[in-house]
């Protein structure tokens, strides 16, 4: 029987059959979380072990490693979890694991939104954002593959975001917009796209100078961190809006 519900959009999670199970032990939490990542898929002894321990395993690590995985199908179900050759996999079903159910929406959402479809894009990437409780994989231990995954699904979750903000704005729900992309420059003052959405949300507020005055501070950040000028797509938007150019606002 495949693990019933495994939550990895905050701190991890598991159900079973509806009922919260705890993992207390740290190193249950590494383990479960790289058997999550590689769902369905066996993950070799050697591999587990290098990535529970790194550079510290201990002489009894193959030892340690069963007694894990015991105590894991204690919480899990025997079935759920299978000794595949020199390996272990862990059986999920489609969409037990809220990350993928959260890269299945993104990417629906995405795909409504180049079809145009600015309702069911904004629908659907809500829900999706609607999964998280917080940073990935919080309570895991940083195990490479763990830390590699979990900054994937972090940059999943802000591309999210601003495919989000592109649709409301699509919708002419550049107000609404504001506040949140203005929480989101503030955690992320570089990442152009985010200023870019900002100064065109304010720009259709009619509050253009508040617009203009995000790309100076744009430019004044990225000569001082980084010794480079904003890019082509901010940069283009900057002299459009210096034009006032009318095909900015929708029609």
């Amino acid at each position: 029987m495949p693990v019933t519900s495994l939550d990895l959009l905050g701190p991890l999670r598991l159900r079973s059959a509806g009922t919260p199970v705890a993992v207390p032990a740290p190193k249950h939490r590494a383990l479960l979380a790289i058997l999550a990542i590689n769902a369905n898929r066996p993950v070799g002894v050697d591999r587990i072990i290098s990535e529970l321990w790194q550079a510290d395993e201990p002489q009894s690590a193959r030892k340690t490693l069963q007694g894990y995985v015991w105590r894991l199908r204690g919480l899990i179900g025997k079935s759920a979890l299978s000794t595949t050759g020199d390996g272990y996999e862990l059986h999920s079903a489609a969409d037990a694991i809220d990350a993928v159910r959260f890269q299945r929406l993104t990417d629906a959402g995405r795909t409504a939104l180049r079809a145009g479809d600015a309702e069911t894009a904004a629908r659907q990437l809500r829900e999706a954002l609607g999964l998280w409780r917080g940073p990935a994989l919080a309570d895991v231990p940083a195990a490479p593959t763990v830390y590699a995954y979990a900054s994937r699904l972090e940059e999943g979750r802000l591309t999210a975001a601003e495919w989000l903000v592109d649709a409301e704005l699509g919708l002419g729900r550049h107000a609404e917009v504001v506040p949140e992309l203005r929480e989101l420059v503030a955690r992320h003052p570089l990442r152009e796209g985010l200023r870019a959405q900002l100064m065109l949300a304010l720009f259709r507020c009619g509050r253009q100078a508040e617009a203009l005055a995000l790309f100076g501070e744009l430019r004044d950040l990225l000569v001082e961190d980084q010794g480079l000028d904003p890019g082509r797509a901010v940069t283009e938007l900057h002299r459009r809006m210096l034009a006032g150019d009318p095909t900015l606002h929708l029609t």
